[in-house]
């Protein structure tokens, strides 16, 4: 009985127009000569795992990220990332592991160790993403919020700006997150308004190069 009532994992958070359901989930997204599988999966009661492999011609890039969830907040407890791109000329590998008795983060970059404090929700990739969603409330549009990012043994300082998307290009209701940065690059991320806020688009500026990472397949998980 209680098995059958809680299998599909569902969380479901009230929004003042709409309601985000958090599911085990798999996702498929695609962009020239690229790929990226992204999952959710629930671990126990408490924690979720969420994952990402991306094959590109110019690169390979995996992340993953344990975390818990406690009145709309994620709290993440372990982080870890790999890059390897151009032919191996350039690899980078990061772990992060949070301890939330004593406010301390043990990280590892490539050859680096150490350890800081924090204060503060942290984040990286993927849990930052699922964070923009728990905090995106229809009456509060636009939205700009700062967020604590950890990359490369750091505690970094990110800004989004959540609105609705008014592009013309689709042909469902949407919104659109955008990063401010102090750079000329661009990243954003685009939200279907249904139940699980479904990240259907997703930019990324390289510098030299751009990527429009598009939602090709979404399902959930098999039980």
């Amino acid at each position: 009985m209680v098995k059958s009532l809680f299998s599909s994992f569902l969380l479901v958070f009230s929004l003042t127009m709409n309601s985000f359901i958090l599911r085990e989930y798999e996702n498929f997204y695609s962009t020239d000569g690229a790929e990226v599988i992204e999952t959710l999966k629930k671990l126990d009661e408490k924690y979720w795992l969420m994952e990402s492999k991306a094959k590109h011609s110019l690169f390979n890039f995996s992340q993953r990220s344990i975390f818990f969830i406690e009145n709309r907040q994620i709290y993440v407890t372990e982080i870890e990332k790999n890059l390897r791109a151009f032919g191996g000329l350039r690899k980078e590998n990061q772990t992060f592991k949070l301890n939330y008795e004593n406010k301390e983060v043990e990280f590892t970059f490539n050859k680096k160790t150490g350890k800081f404090s924090f204060n503060e929700p942290v984040y990286g990739n993927l849990s930052l993403q699922l964070q923009l969603k728990f905090d995106l409330t229809s009456d509060s549009l636009p939205l700009s919020k700062e967020y604590l990012f950890l990359d490369k043994g750091k505690i970094k300082t990110k800004k989004f700006l959540s609105d609705f998307n008014n592009e013309e290009d689709e042909s469902f209701p949407s919104y659109k997150i955008s990063e401010i940065r102090d750079d000329d690059k661009e990243y954003y991320l685009w939200f279907k308004e249904d139940d699980f806020l479904t990240t259907f688009k997703i930019f990324n500026d390289f510098g030299p190069r751009t990527a429009t990472w598009r939602l090709v397949e979404s399902m959930p998980s098999a039980e």
